[in-house]
C-alpha cells in the first residue's frame, strides 16, 4: 500500500469542505466565516490527474445540488506523514504544500501571496513555484469554480502546523481567503514526527531534497530547476 501523502483540504469561496462533505456557501465573505477549512488524511500519491478528478467529483455534486456557480474554489494538499526527517530538515524545517486555485475571473490571478496568520501577525510563506493549468471549458469544474486555474508549491514552517492560526491566501481582488485552519489535524495526530522543537527557518531549501520530494509524492507536476 502506498504511504500517506499527507492531507487534503478543499476550500471554496465562502464555504468549506472536508474531503467528501459538501457545505452550502454562506452569503458573507469567507474571511468572516467562522468555519475555517480543516484537514484530514488522504492515501496515495497526488498527480495532476488526481487533482483534476477530485475537483471534478466535487463540482458535479455541488452542481447537482442546485448550487449556483461560485466566484472561485481551491484545494490544498500537503505532505506531513510522508516526509522523512532528512527531507523536512532539507526544506528548512518546512512542509511542502500544493495549492490549486480556480477562478471565474482571469484578472484575479496570479496569486499575490500566501502567509500564516497567527497571534495578530503575518508570517510569509515561502513560494517555490507556480504555473497556469488548462481547464476544460465545458467541465463542471469550469462551470462551478471557473476556467482559470493556477497551481503552486509552497513551504510552510513546520512549527506553524502545530500552533493556532490560519494559512491565508491573497488574490488580486480577494484578500484574506483562509485556506487551512491551524493547528493541522494531521500534524497534531503525529506531532512528534519531526522532534519536539520544530522551529520556522528562513534558510533556503535544498534543491535536490525539494526535487526528490515533488517527484516522489506529486508525480507529474513540474519539478523546479532552481529555488527563489
Amino acid at each position: 500500500m502506498r504511504r500517506l501523502v499527507g492531507c487534503i483540504v478543499i476550500s471554496l469561496f465562502a464555504s468549506w469542505h472536508a474531503v467528501q462533505a459538501q457545505v452550502p456557501a454562506p452569503t458573507k465573505p469567507a474571511a468572516e466565516d467562522p468555519r475555517a477549512p480543516s484537514d484530514r488524511s488522504l492515501q496515495g500519491l497526488i498527480s495532476p490527474d488526481r487533482v483534476k478528478s477530485d475537483q471534478e467529483a466535487i463540482a458535479k455534486k455541488v452542481q447537482a445540488s442546485g448550487t449556483t456557480p461560485l466566484p472561485r474554489g481551491g484545494k490544498v494538499y500537503f505532505a506531513w506523514n510522508s516526509m522523512t526527517q532528512a527531507e523536512f530538515d532539507g526544506l528548512g524545517r518546512r512542509v511542502l504544500f500544493l495549492i490549486s486555485i480556480w477562478t471565474q475571473k482571469p484578472e484575479e490571478l496570479p496569486v499575490k501571496r500566501v502567509y500564516v496568520r497567527a497571534n495578530g501577525q503575518e508570517l510569509p510563506v515561502y513560494k517555490v513555484s507556480s504555473w497556469k493549468t488548462p481547464v476544460d471549458g465545458g467541465s463542471p469544474t469550469a462551470t462551478m469554480y471557473g476556467p482559470n486555474r493556477e497551481d503552486g508549491f509552497y513551504l510552510v514552517p513546520g512549527s506553524a502546523m502545530l500552533e493556532k492560526g490560519e494559512i491565508v491566501l491573497d488574490l488580486a481582488n480577494r484578500t484574506g481567503w483562509v485556506q487551512l485552519e491551524l493547528p493541522s489535524n494531521v500534524a497534531t495526530d503525529n506531532a512528534r514526527r519531526f522532534g519536539d522543537n520544530i522551529a520556522p527557518s528562513n534558510a533556503k531549501p535544498d534543491l535536490k531534497a525539494l526535487q526528490a520530494l515533488i517527484a516522489r509524492r506529486f508525480p507529474g507536476f513540474p519539478v523546479p530547476r532552481s529555488v527563489p
